[in-house]
């Protein structure tokens, strides 16, 4: 697993790294870490990491500019946000931050992160076997934004494009067991991770510059809104 970490503080950052570093030790796992005091070399590097950690105040760029960058070019790099103002959280997780912590980390709280960022990274490389024109194809479940029924089909939107399958609209929404899917509607299904914004009667989903829309229904608004504040309760 490849991780990164970016702070203009180089006395936080040395903390940081072997704070990191030990809580990894700990879960086991192999692993490399980079260490930038500056957020225009890290998206600069040319190097695609799993989890990056990142401050949000920085000179010549913010944490949040930064983490923009980063998943301009691969949306499945994991952004944990730690820095000194609380006031940048509804910002930083519509920037999608898996996590956003105030200084100083909490090596506990630390372990948890980095075992849930674990099995989201596992979960991301899952995929769900679809028959397009009489080919089978593979669709990674983690880029998928939404599935919807249309005209005795599924629409499959995902970030990649659309498709549209041949098959039950149940049949698709089944093996889509990921804990960030959630029905809005008793014809979509959505992907919480692109959730900006719902309402009673639609939820609004982004990925990069391109919005996206789905139905809301008044009976599946309470659950949904209750899957999308536990999914982001995880998340802080």
């Amino acid at each position: 697993m490849k991780l990164a970490i970016c702070d203009d503080d180089r006395t936080f950052l040395d903390k940081e790294r072997k704070l990191i570093e030990e809580a990894l030790r700990d879960i086991g796992v192999d692993y490399t870490i980079s260490a930038f005091v500056s957020p225009l070399e890290l998206t600069g590097c040319g190097e695609r990491f799993d989890i990056v950690f990142l401050d949000v105040e920085m000179d010549g760029m913010t944490g949040i500019e930064a983490a923009d960058a980063i998943h301009g070019t691969d949306s499945a790099t994991l952004i944990f946000f730690v820095t000194n103002y609380e006031g940048y959280m509804d910002e930083a997780l519509n920037r999608h931050a898996f996590r956003f912590w105030v200084k100083p980390i909490n090596p506990q709280r630390l372990i948890y992160g980095l075992e849930s960022a674990i099995r989201e990274i596992n979960n991301a490389k899952v995929s769900i076997n679809v028959t397009i024109d009489r080919k089978l194809q593979k669709i990674n479940m983690r880029s998928i934004i939404y599935v919807c029924a249309r005209n005795k089909k599924t629409c499959i939107v995902t970030t990649d494009g659309e498709v549209e399958v041949k098959e039950p609209f149940k049949n698709i929404i089944a093996r889509l067991n990921a804990s960030c899917f959630a029905p809005s509607h008793a014809s979509y299904y959505v992907n919480l991770e692109y959730v900006i914004k719902y309402t009673k009667d639609e939820v609004i989903m982004r990925y990069k510059d391109k919005t996206y829309s789905a139905y809301m229904s008044k009976r599946k608004y309470a659950a949904f809104s209750g899957a999308f504040i536990r999914w982001a309760g995880e998340h802080v």
